[in-house]
């Protein structure tokens, strides 16, 4: 991540343009446009705010984007006191430039002022409360990505791209089982007077809108309510025959949903977090941490391809791709370049005493340590590693399930699970 940038200028002005004709500046907006000396936008931009009396300089956003940072830097040693001005399409703050330049720059050194986004002025068109929709962006994101948010009767509102088009997205909703669905695709919210490109919104069951070959304006914003049934999850602990192990299904190298359940719920994973899971076989924890963690990201630590293979398959099936990052290799020699993390995993009982000692010097402080542990001679190891330490806790689990299609039970192995967290 670049360094954010030392800014020793005014705060800098973010305007937000708000979505087309539909929106109105406030005054304070206007004026943070009227005084300021330069402003930076894309020519559509300066188009929208022509009417505005400014004697500023405009420049235009530089490409590569990431260029924008020392350019507005160097504006800035030039003259410490200029007022500069950025603009942004629809509402800076909501999947918008303002989070980039929060980074660049900290809250501290900006001053923004909101407007009407595109989202809210599609639930306005088509009449629908949004206070309890989820906002799903697919720009530049897998469409697989969309399966973590299919719940049925959930209201959800989706940022398209080129890929993850109207079309694209009503057919995955058939593939998932909500071909009962009603989508809104909202296209050009705003845009009133242009005969090419004037707002339009036209409503949709899935299942035919799947079967149509139509294109649609490149802006545009599909608004799903979702109906029907579907095996993806919409509660933690995801059946264990939903997994791909490339054995009968509920088999192979992962932990069963009891076990699973109790190590997540030890875990506690809150937002944002950095977690490792060393060990990960195909991945079970891993993707229902990710899955359930959307703001946090994960690092599945596996040394077999094979099984590395099942993982990506499961991180697709449930759409967590985006923050669930496979890392092939043993630890602790892989984990060199890997952020410090906030929680660790360890499952699986080989070499645990060595790697109960390198998790717990990677750890951030206040960080949660979690293990399991199978054989005798690792269970010794995991109690006499965190028994002493803060937080320490511990659980013992023998599961009993029926074999698939039968009433005869099977046992399985013990397994002890423990948990300790680093001042």
């Amino acid at each position: 991540m670049p360094e954010k940038i030392k800014w020793q200028g005014r705060r800098i002005s973010v305007v937000s343009l708000g979505c087309g004709q539909l929106s109105v500046l406030t005054p304070q907006a206007i004026e943070a446009i009227n005084q300021s000396e330069v402003i930076v936008g894309s020519e559509h931009h300066f188009n929208e705010i022509r009417h505005i009396n400014s004697t500023a300089k405009k420049f235009t956003f530089p490409s590569p984007f990431s260029t924008l940072a020392p350019l507005l830097a160097e504006l800035s040693e030039q003259k410490q006191d200029k007022k500069i001005c950025i603009l942004a399409s629809g509402d800076a703050l909501f999947f918008g430039i303002g989070s980039w330049l929060k980074r660049q720059f900290g809250n501290q050194n900006l001053n923004f002022y909101p407007n009407i986004s595109s989202v809210q002025a599609c639930f306005h068109a088509i009449g629908l409360p949004w206070h309890e929709a989820k906002i799903v962006s697919l720009h530049g994101r897998p469409l697989s990505s969309l399966r973590r948010y299919l719940v049925n009767q959930q209201l959800i509102a989706i940022l398209t791209d080129n890929t993850s088009n109207p079309i694209a997205i009503a057919r995955e909703l058939n593939k998932q089982g909500f071909a009962q669905s009603d989508i809104w695709v909202c296209e050009a919210m705003g845009k009133l007077n242009n005969s090419h490109e004037n707002q339009t919104v036209t409503q949709y069951k899935a299942a035919n809108l799947a079967a149509l070959n139509l294109s649609f304006q490149v802006l545009n914003v599909c608004i799903v309510s979702l109906k029907g049934q579907t095996t993806l999850p919409a509660f933690p602990g995801i059946a264990d025959e939903l997994f791909s192990t490339g054995s009968a299904p509920g088999y192979g190298m992962i932990s069963k949903r009891e076990v699973r359940l109790s190590i997540l719920s030890l875990i506690q994973p809150n937002p944002n977090e950095i977690a490792w899971d060393i060990g990960a076989g195909c991945g079970s924890i891993s993707v229902e941490w990710a899955r359930w963690n959307q703001s946090g990201t994960i690092y599945a630590i596996e040394s077999s391809q094979t099984r590395i293979d099942h993982i990506k398959i499961n991180a697709d099936r449930f759409g967590c791709t985006q923050n669930l990052k496979i890392i092939k290799g043993t630890a602790p020699c892989c984990c060199a370049k890997l952020p410090k993390p906030d929680s660790i995993f360890i499952g699986g009982s080989n070499g645990l005493t060595a790697m109960l000692d390198f998790a717990w010097q990677q750890l951030k402080s206040g960080g949660k340590l979690v293990a399991s542990a199978v054989t005798e001679d690792s269970r010794e190891a995991l109690i006499n590693f965190m028994s002493n330490k803060l937080g320490f806790k511990q659980v013992d689990m023998q599961i009993t399930k029926n074999l698939p299609d039968s009433l005869t039970l099977r046992t399985l192995n013990p397994v002890q699970i423990a948990k300790c967290q680093k001042p």
